[in-house]
């Protein structure tokens, strides 16, 4: 009995140590002095030095001091195109977890600028936002650092700690350091579809603070920023905006705030072709006239 469990506690552990192992990943090299680029594989990037085999397994691999390499392409690897389509038929709980597996796999390559582990790290946040698990973003996000992506690609990193702040904001202290970080985004440059989620997450910061006239101006940012880049981002701020609306309780005592959220739902409803969220359903029906109100 006591050597059976051993066989089984033995294949476990042989499971877990096979899946722990590091691909090596696909890619061109060209070197200095080179005028072809060389096709195969990298095992790993340390030491100032970048690890390259012929072999899909990393066999007889070869340390290159990066100063001797003009140029690195790496190519999707294996299961990047699945987790692709995942995301974009917005299947984000099969697409994270395939991200997630891709960049466990190439993560001995993280510190080489857009790899393919950081890339899928940064996917897998995409993923986590738009599912809208904040929580579980700010874990992840501990593992991807800005060393493995192009400078392109910071502001967005940025933007993803301000996500993973939503996740909990059940004091004044945690709105007040999630304000700060807003004040921060200031500073750096963003595509519109960057400021657009900038906006939203301070429509959340001044939604949680108790001024709904602030939040709903940055939720009317998000939206007409975010509108030609991300559908889903747009459609997220004006659904958020809808439900600001339903749940004021002097709305219908403010006529012109109450024609704002019937001209807002009859925009989702036009721009989305969807149903209303339940709460705000009464804003799609005719505006009383003015001697009811």
């Amino acid at each position: 009995m006591k050597a059976h469990h051993l066989l089984i506690v033995v294949s476990a552990l042989a499971c877990l140590s096979v899946s722990a192992v590091a691909k090596p990943a696909p890619v061109q090299m060209l070197l200095k002095g080179r005028k072809v680029a060389e096709t195969g594989y990298v095992t790993k990037a340390e030491a100032g030095k970048v690890f390259f085999s012929a072999s899909p397994t990393g066999k007889n691999e070869r340390g290159y001091p990066s100063s001797t390499i003009v140029q690195l392409v790496f190519k999707a690897p294996e299961g990047w195109d699945e987790a692709e389509a995942a995301r974009l038929s917005k299947n984000y709980a099969e697409a994270e977890k395939l991200y997630n597996t891709i960049a466990i796999d190439y993560r001995k390559i993280a510190s080489l600028e857009d790899n393919y582990s950081s890339l899928a790290r940064l996917r897998q946040l995409e993923c986590l936002r738009d599912s809208g698990e904040y929580g579980k973003l700010g874990k992840v996000i501990a593992n991807l650092k800005k060393s493995g992506l192009n400078e392109k690609y910071h502001a967005q990193v940025d933007l993803f700690v301000g996500w993973a702040a939503l996740g909990d904001l059940s004091s004044d202290a945690k709105i007040d350091s999630l304000e700060r970080m807003i004040n921060g985004f200031r500073e750096i440059d963003m595509l519109p579809g960057q400021l657009a989620q900038a906006f939203y997450i301070s429509a959340v910061a001044n939604e949680k603070r108790g001024n709904p006239s602030s939040a709903l101006t940055d939720y009317y940012r998000a939206f007409t920023l975010d509108f030609g880049a991300n559908r889903d981002m747009a459609r997220k701020a004006i659904n958020s905006a809808l439900l600001l609306y339903a749940a004021e309780d002097r709305l219908h005592k403010d006529r012109s705030r109450l024609e704002e959220a019937h001209a807002l739902a009859a925009t989702y409803q036009k721009v989305f072709v969807a149903d209303l969220p339940e709460e705000a359903e009464r804003f799609a029906k005719p505006l009383p006239p003015l001697e009811d109100q």
